[in-house]
C-alpha cells in the first residue's frame, strides 16, 4: 500500500478512479440478498419477472458495498483508512442486473479543515458507480475524515 495522503494533498476537481471492476454475478447477487436483503426481486427469478424491473436485480445495498470496495481499492487515501462521517444525496439511478460489471470513481468537491480539531479535516467526494458501458447506476456524496499533514519539527 502506498503512503497515506493528507488533507493538504487534495484539491477540488481531483478525480480518483478504481482500476478494477466488479462483476455482479447471479451467485454474488443471491448470496448478498439471502443474507442482507432477502426480497424476491433479488432471489426468485419467477417472482422478479412479475415485478417492476422484469427480472432479478441486485440489492441497492449490495451495489453500495461494491462501490465501497472499488473506492478503497482505488487507493484514493494511500495507506490511510477511509473514515466516513456522512453520505448525502444517495441516488439509485438504474437497476444493477446479473452480468453488470461495475466501476467507481470519486471526484473531490470540497476540502475543508475541521473547526474543532486542527489535526484533521474533511473531504467531500462525489462518488459515481457505473456499468461497463458507462451508464451511471448510483451517485452519492461522501464526507470523509482525513488527517492534516503534521507540522514539521522546528530546526
Amino acid at each position: 500500500m502506498s503512503e497515506s495522503r493528507f488533507l493538504e494533498d487534495f484539491a477540488v476537481g481531483q478525480v480518483f478512479a478504481a482500476d478494477e471492476e466488479y462483476e455482479m454475478t447471479p451467485e454474488r447477487i443471491h448470496a448478498y440478498a439471502a443474507e442482507f436483503d432477502p426480497q424476491p426481486i433479488h432471489l426468485d427469478a419467477d417472482a422478479a419477472a412479475k415485478e417492476i424491473f422484469g427480472g432479478i436485480i441486485a440489492s441497492g445495498w449490495h451495489s453500495l458495498s461494491v462501490t465501497m470496495r472499488l473506492i478503497v481499492h482505488s487507493n484514493v487515501f494511500g495507506g490511510a483508512p477511509v473514515v466516513g462521517v456522512g453520505v448525502d444525496h444517495l441516488r439509485y439511478l438504474e437497476p444493477v442486473r446479473p452480468g453488470d460489471r461495475l466501476r467507481a470513481r470519486a471526484e473531490v468537491i470540497d476540502v475543508r479543515p475541521s473547526r474543532s480539531n486542527q489535526a484533521r479535516g474533511y473531504l467531500v467526494l462525489r462518488v459515481t458507480t457505473t456499468r461497463g458501458d458507462g451508464t451511471r447506476v448510483l451517485t452519492q456524496d461522501w464526507t470523509v475524515l482525513v488527517q492534516r499533514r503534521p507540522e514539521s519539527p522546528q530546526a
